[in-house]
Order: structure tokens, then sequence, then C-alpha cells
């Protein structure tokens, strides 16, 4: 793998590792950097990871860092609805400052458009003396579902610092062409997320959720148009392993599926990204 387009390990992925564990992972497994879930979505079940700023916790994680070579490319997840006060979010922001992150992961599930625009707003009110720079993700079920409706939002909010997450499973599952990407402004793409998703689009929302939730395919696995995006996407961004499938994560076990996801990605992009 190129070192000009190191692989993140997004935690999602192994969602039931704790911070720690995961980066000893991604360590082991070839990654160069991760992401880290700090603010829960409060699903059922969900683990929570808690990492306070300034507690034994955070000084084991910084010092694995140091020592392992990893670098916190994300923090997760900032979420702009009715009822969120993105001002819960700053002890979150304090403890990625102290990790040294780059990205604020923004997923927005208001559909008041004025709302979202504010939203976004204070998250980069509130992330810059952090250091972080909030990032749309196009969720297929969310209310930013689409690559067009991400770069609507960050166009209207008139922030420098945003930028947008490609999604390669949301881009295949809300039928995005690669026609779609001659819409995003240079410069303004963060990073990707790589994963997959069965060929046939679900045509519900639920389904969409439930797959995006647990049964996310390995690139390359599924139907997403790799061959037709790659080569389009910028040479120079960070590429992450996203791929939410836990039942099989536990199957193969985290080592293991991690350096699957590892392989299987770097082979994507081997294939097909330009030259």
């Amino acid at each position: 793998m190129s070192e000009s387009r190191p692989l993140s390990l997004a935690h999602a992925t192994l969602l039931d590792l704790a911070p720690y564990e995961l980066i000893r992972v991604a360590a082991a497994t070839g990654y160069r950097m991760v992401g880290l879930r700090l603010i829960p979505i409060d699903r059922p079940g969900e683990p929570r990871h808690l990492l306070p700023a300034g507690s034994s916790a955070m000084r084991d994680v910084k010092r694995l860092i140091a020592d392992s070579n990893i670098r916190v490319l994300d923090v997760e997840v900032a979420i702009i609805r009715e009822g969120v006060n993105p001002r819960d979010y700053l002890p979150m922001l304090e403890a990625s400052a102290e990790l040294g992150a780059t990205y604020l992961l923004t997923n927005v599930y208001t559909a008041d458009r004025g709302a979202a625009i504010e939203g976004l707003g204070t998250l980069c009110e509130l992330s810059a003396p952090f250091g972080l720079a909030p990032v749309v993700e196009f969720v297929s079920f969310s209310a930013v579902a689409t690559l067009a409706d991400a770069i609507d939002l960050m166009q209207a909010a008139e922030r420098p610092e945003v930028g947008i997450l490609f999604d390669m499973l949301h881009f295949h599952t809300t039928h995005g062409t690669p026609a779609d990407l001659a819409r995003l402004p240079a410069g303004r793409l963060a990073y990707v997320h790589m994963d997959d998703g069965p060929r046939d689009v679900p045509a519900t929302i639920e389904e969409r959720r439930r797959i995006a939730r647990e049964a996310r395919l390995l690139p390359g696995e599924g139907g997403a148009d790799f061959a037709g995006v790659i080569p389009l996407l910028p040479a120079n961004v960070p590429y992450a392993v996203e791929v939410t499938n836990p039942a099989r994560a536990r199957e193969m076990g985290a080592e293991a599926y991690a350096r699957l996801g590892f392989e299987m990605t770097a082979r994507c992009l081997q294939m097909f990204r330009q030259t």
C-alpha cells in the first residue's frame, strides 16, 4: 500500500472494541489511522466508549498512539437534529483535541434546512478552538441522503472548513453515478469510507438502515461501482475501512476481520486508483 494513501480503521468496523483495543488491532494489521466513536448514537445495546480528557484511560491511549505511530483521523458522531444541543459535545471535542484528531464526523437528521445550516455553523464554532473540522457524511436514511444533498448543505453553510465524507455504500444505495462527482468542489472531499452492499439496492429505508448498521460487505463483495468511482476521487485523501458487520467480525475475530478489510480495500484501491 502506498504511503500516499494509508488506510484508517473506522470504529464502526469493530465497535465492540474500546479505543485502546481498536488502536492496538489497527497497528497490528497495517493501518496508519483510526476513527473513534466517542459520541454514541444511542442505539439499543450500542457500546459506549468514554475517553475523558486528562483521564488515565486517555493517557494509556495517547501512549499507545505514540508507540504505534497511529493517527486519529476522525471522531464521531456529531448529530444535528431536533433536541440535540451541540454544546453537549464539548467534553468530546476536548478529548478529540488531546488525541490530535483532524475531523468531526457529522450526520444530519433534521429536515429543517435552516436548523441544519445553523447547527453546522455552531459545530464549526465549537470545533475550531480544538483544531477540528466538521465533515458532513451523506447517509441514505438521513435528512442528507445523497452526495448532492451534502454539497448543497456545505455550500449553504458558507464555512470553508466544512468538508464532505464520501461513503461508497451510501453512494451505491442512493444510486449515485460517476457523473455526480462533477459537482464536488475541489479540495472539499476530506476522506472516503470504503464499504460495499448488495448489488440490488433495498427498496425500503428500514432495510438500507439495517444493512448499513449490521450487514455491510467488504469492498468488492457487493454491487458498489468501485471501478467507476475510485479513479475520480482524489488520490491524496485518507481512505477508511468502515465495514459494519458485527456477526462476521465476531465469527472471524477482531484482528482477522480488520486484516481482511485492510487487504480487500488495498487491493481495490490498487486495482482502480489513479496512476
